[in-house]
């Protein structure tokens, strides 16, 4: 009983001694180094027979150790199904993104694998955190993924921070971005470890982000951001801006034509008063010339022909008074008119007379000034056939100008003028002033008076552009 402990502690010595045999740690026959671009970084995990190390950069410097030296141990690379031998010392070897090759370490004697290396560069892209930048705070909007494919997103215009995740694997590796306007073409690039601050976004413009780890180039992450346009970039907007612009413009013409038109009209009125104004100076003119012819009548003892000229005085005048206050008349009722006058003064001289109207003249549809033929008639009478009676011949020819939308009256007459102008008096004089006005009222119409002395006298109106008008 007294060995029954001692046998117990014996037990317990081998057993301890056993365990610490088995999980002593194991030779290292290789040792790794991270070569190529500074920061690349080089993880070793595992136990027993197999070794797996992780480097996030391309190259890799692999040294042999002194447990490999002393025991003159030889090493067998397998890449894919491939095996060679390498040599042994120190040597270096890249390897890309996602690919991986083994190292083994083999017995002179019997080639038998003491240990196995693998060696593996996972594709490493960063984990992106996107922030709008509001005075001192951060609000988050998007994360990128951690894959190679492209992704997009659509944000505000403003100020951005991008924020780097820590990775579990590798610690404070660098990245680098560059931020390209896909519009102007125009780029920003930056390295950090743990962010970037103040990225100008504008608005309405698209721009391109490319990320990655500085040692591993090759595995970028590209993200395609679309700024948003403020509101008075959408189209709506330019839409609605427009139509302000088409209504205030429209109403801007508007008022201007409105303007323009009182200000036509009060100068159309105020010409339109003037011609009256002068019509009625040729009124009490006419009515003069008129009585004298009557009183010269009744001095001669023609009494009967004195009270006919009275009636048919009386009948013109009713007619001249009812037109007083129009600026045009109707041609057919003005030579209706003048007919009545010329009777009325044929009595008195005794000539003869005729009214010739061409049939292509619609008399009823063309309009002219007021008693604007009455002047004319009248001095012909006056000073060229009031002195030769019977022999007198007095002819108002109604045709078409020469020119398109044109047409003449011309009172002819065949007395003989003495010392007097076919254009002077009081009444041509009016008749002139009348025309004057009649030309700045009528913009795109015409009235000139012309005078031809041969044999008699022609007294020529032409009334330019005033047919189907």
């Amino acid at each position: 009983m007294n060995l029954f402990p001692f046998i117990l502690f014996l037990v317990f010595c081998v057993q301890s001694a056993y365990g610490q045999q088995v999980h002593a740690p194991e030779k290292s026959y290789l040792r790794f180094e991270a070569a190529g671009l500074p920061g690349s970084q080089v993880k070793e995990t595992g136990q027993g027979k197999q070794i797996n190390v992780y480097t996030s950069g391309g190259f890799i410097r692999v040294h042999t150790t002194a447990a490999f030296d002393k025991l003159s141990h030889k090493l067998s690379e397998k890449n894919n199904t491939k095996e060679t031998k390498i040599r042994e010392g120190s040597f270096e070897a890249y390897i890309y993104p996602n690919q991986e090759f083994s190292i083994d370490v083999l017995d002179r004697k019997n080639d038998a694998v003491l240990s196995r290396y693998v060696i593996k560069r996972p594709k490493l892209i960063p984990e992106i955190r996107f922030c709008h930048q509001e005075k001192n705070s951060r609000i988050p909007f998007y994360i990128s993924s951690s894959g190679d494919h492209s992704e997009e997103l659509s944000t505000s215009a403003g100020e951005i921070t991008l924020g780097i995740s820590e990775r579990n694997d590798f610690k404070d590796m660098e990245v680098e971005y560059t931020l390209v306007n896909l519009k102007t073409k125009r780029s920003q690039r930056g390295v950090g470890k743990t962010g970037f601050d103040s990225l100008k976004l504008m608005a309405n413009t698209d721009y391109e982000l490319r990320v990655n780890y500085v040692v591993q180039k090759e595995s970028q992450q590209v993200t395609y951001i679309h700024v948003k346009p403020y509101w008075y970039q959408s189209a709506i907007s330019y839409i609605l801006f427009l139509f302000v612009i088409v209504v205030l413009g429209f109403l801007l013409i508007t008022r201007g034509l409105k303007n323009r038109i009182k200000s036509s009209q009060k100068e159309q009125q105020k010409m339109e008063e003037a011609a009256i104004r002068l019509q009625s100076l040729l009124n009490p003119h006419f009515t003069f010339n008129a009585l004298s012819s009557i009183q010269g009548l009744m001095n001669t003892d023609r009494i009967e022909e004195a009270n006919h000229y009275l009636q048919e005085f009386s009948l013109l005048l009713r007619k001249t008074l009812a037109k007083s206050k129009d600026v045009f008349n109707s041609l057919d009722q003005e030579l209706e008119m003048m007919r009545m006058y010329v009777n009325l003064e044929a009595l008195r001289f005794n000539f003869s007379w005729d009214i010739e109207v061409a049939a292509e003249l619609n008399t009823s549809d063309i309009e002219i000034p007021t008693l604007l033929v009455q002047p004319l008639i009248e001095n012909a009478i006056k000073h060229g056939l009031s002195r030769i009676g019977d022999k007198g011949r007095l002819l108002i020819i109604c045709r078409e100008g020469e020119k398109k939308n044109t047409f003449v009256i011309v009172v002819k007459d065949n007395g003989t003028w003495l010392d007097k102008k076919p254009d002077s008096g009081y009444g041509l004089s009016l008749t002139a002033e009348r025309i004057l006005t009649i030309n700045k009222l009528m913009e795109e119409q015409a009235i000139v008076l012309d005078f031809n002395k041969q044999s008699g006298t022609e007294a020529i109106l032409t009334f330019h552009n005033w047919i189907n008008n």
